[in-house]
């Protein structure tokens, strides 16, 4: 018999344990990087500096002149669970610093190599820590200046299948330039030195908060910025708001905090969007940095693993306070409409109908119930009316929270609308698409003919004759069709697309902007967007594709590389195809643009030369028709 253990349960190595855990902690090397520099912000610091090599992938230096740590101290840094932030259950449930877990470290020794360099201000001497994946630690006295240097170098090498399913470097920097972002607008006590390679992406100094924004992210937006300010109940909502102009459709341009960590929250990120309900168009974003300032005590920031999402103990208080705070500043801006309600005459919403001969209905026009063989006389509506006390003591016993009487003893389930606009009673009204119905040459020949009509509804729809009805078309759709087929020519080096500017427009771009436009250089080129690129942080457009209107060129760019990072992540498609169809969307003319009779033409005879007339990029409908024996029939002519 074999004695041997059979058990299928083991418990895991600690080496693979910790890669585990690395895995919820270290997705990419911006995680890296932002669990080094909270560590740098609870270590007290005033001057954080982040250098990354390859990405991050080759090297991650983050450097600070925070408070150090002793040699025991840094002994233990890199054990797992280590913290000098969490003593005790009550500790957990009132977290006031951004990391707390005490796995960052452990987590980044198990799939890089790891390098520390510390010194407190009370040492004479400092002390260097060297880690690699599966050995043992050295440590050993080092000349350093007070505070921490961290060094990541050749991240996941040991755990290749993470290493291959990084993106590449551009991607992978524009994450990195994110977060340094966050960090760096709302913390303006303290100076944040950024470097890509031996490049300098930005050097922020203490200031105002004012300036701070100004520096990241540019004079126009820090000039277009409306203040918010809110407290109630030991809660504080402040910062900043975009005017309408700084809208996008992505939402690159939003900024949340709580207490100082940048979290993510659909609902709260809608707090601020529904102040700016009736104020952009749809599918705009509003420009905001906001931070809330609440009791650690009624927060769970224990929520994600990289601790991106928490959770509030009354989230709809905070959203009305926050929804209150941007409301109240658009409206001292003038950008809020006071709308004065006149007080109506209070009306019955129960009405009494006819259905046949000696018989009615009583319909309650507000819940859509029917009553049906109700007597002639003594409804609300008719000449004589029940009181309210009538129905309460009579056959009429049931009553919503408006006291309006929506059912009898024993009604019938029909619906009001069943009742009143029955098919039986009405002749439908389809609309079909064109696809199957035209001939697509032939109609835009016709276009020609001196007497052939086009007409613009409400600056959104152009209407026009075709052989079986009336031909209806999106002019947004049809434009975005228009320049994504020559888009994806330009791009293919069929034709040059390009238009040379009189005078080149010279900008300042975000890191983040300023990799995407590295990533997408070729294909910006090719589809028509001349570059010179001078870096850290400035561009030279030299030449815009033709299709884009005056006043348009630099706005166009921006707005296609946001939407086309936008569209990276929810998207599959290649590459050329995505900025074809983020170029088509901007550049196209907008719902609410007024079209004269020749461009109308023009327009549809160039989307009907398009390979594919029928639908836009992004796959929504461009040519609806509506036959004519559909009118025919309308009309009771059939």
């Amino acid at each position: 018999m074999d004695n041997k253990s059979s058990n299928t349960i083991k418990i895991l190595p600690e080496f693979i344990a910790n890669q585990i855990a690395a895995g919820e902690v270290v997705q990419r090397p911006e995680s890296v990087v932002k669990e080094l520099v909270e560590n740098s912000l609870d270590a007290g610091a005033d001057s954080i500096a982040v250098i990354v090599k390859s990405a991050g992938k080759n090297l991650i230096h983050v450097y600070d002149n925070g408070v150090g740590m002793t040699k025991n101290d840094l002994n233990l840094s890199v054990k797992r669970h280590a913290t000098s932030k969490i003593f005790s259950q009550e500790d957990l449930e009132n977290i006031r610093t951004f990391g707390f877990r005490g796995e960052a470290l452990a987590s980044i020794s198990s799939v890089a190599n790891l390098e520390i360099r510390t010194r407190t201000g009370n040492d004479t001497t400092g002390w260097k820590l060297v880690a690699e994946p599966m050995k043992h630690e050295i440590i050993e006295p080092c000349n350093t200046d007070k505070g921490t240097q961290v060094f990541v170098r050749n991240l996941f090498y040991n755990v290749p299948a993470r290493r291959k399913f990084l993106k590449t470097d551009l991607t992978e920097f524009r994450y990195i330039s994110d977060t340094m972002l966050k960090f760096s607008l709302l913390n303006n006590h303290i100076r944040f030195t950024f470097y890509d390679d031996d490049v300098l992406i930005f050097d922020v100094y203490k200031d105002t908060i004012e300036r701070r924004i100004s520096d990241i992210l540019g004079e126009k937006t820090a000039g277009s910025l409306m203040p918010v300010f809110i407290e109630s109940e030991g809660i504080e909502i402040s910062g900043f708001v975009g005017q309408p102009h700084l809208a996008k459709q992505s939402r690159t341009g939003q900024y949340l905090y709580l207490n100082g960590r940048s979290i993510q929250s659909k609902s709260l990120s809608y707090a601020v969007f529904s102040a700016y309900e009736h104020l952009l168009e749809k599918n705009a974003n509003p420009f905001f940095i906001i931070n809330m300032k609440v009791n650690p005590g009624t927060v769970d920031v224990n929520v994600h693993p990289q601790k991106h999402e928490v959770k509030f103990d009354d989230e709809r208080y905070i959203f009305k306070l926050i929804n209150t705070a941007v409301t109240e500043a658009l409206r001292q801006h003038n950008l809020v409409p006071e709308v004065r309600i006149k007080e109506m005459e209070s009306f019955s919403p129960i009405e009494t109908m006819k259905s046949s001969p000696g018989e009615f209905i009583m319909v309650n026009k507000v819940t859509g119930e029917v009553i049906e063989n109700a007597p002639q006389k003594n409804f609300p509506g008719s000449s004589q009316t029940f009181s309210k006390s009538e129905f309460q003591h009579g056959e009429y016993k049931h009553f919503d929270r408006k006291n309006i009487p929506i059912n009898l003893n024993k009604p019938n389930d029909s619906h009001a609308y069943e009742k009143l606009f029955s098919e039986s009673n009405k002749t439908s009204f389809h609309f079909d698409s064109i696809t199957p119905i035209i001939d697509k040459v032939e109609l835009s020949e016709q276009f020609d003919k001196p007497d052939y009509m086009f007409w613009q509804l409400h600056n959104k729809y152009i209407f026009t004759q075709t052989f079986n009805g009336l031909m209806m078309v999106d002019q947004h759709a049809a434009h975005e069709r228009v320049l994504y087929e020559r888009a994806i020519k330009a791009m293919n080096k069929e034709f040059n697309y390009s238009q040379n500017l009189l005078f080149p427009i010279i900008t300042k771009v975000n890191p983040s902007e300023l990799s995407t436009i590295k990533e997408l250089a070729g294909e910006l080129i090719s589809l028509g967007y001349l570059l010179n690129i001078k870096e850290p942080d400035t561009i030279e457009l030299q030449g815009v594709p033709q299709d884009v209107r005056n006043g348009l060129e630099l706005s166009s760019l921006r707005e296609i590389i946001e939407n086309y990072v936008e569209t990276q992540k929810l998207e599959h498609t290649n590459k050329r195809d995505r900025l074809a169809a983020s170029y088509s969307c901007k550049a196209a003319i907008k719902a609410g643009d007024y079209l004269t009779k020749d461009e109308m033409k023009k327009l549809l005879k160039d989307l009907f030369k398009c390979s594919n007339p029928f639908s836009c990029p992004h796959g929504r409908p461009v040519i609806i028709e509506a036959k004519l024996d559909e009118f025919d029939k309308r009309f009771g002519r059939t």
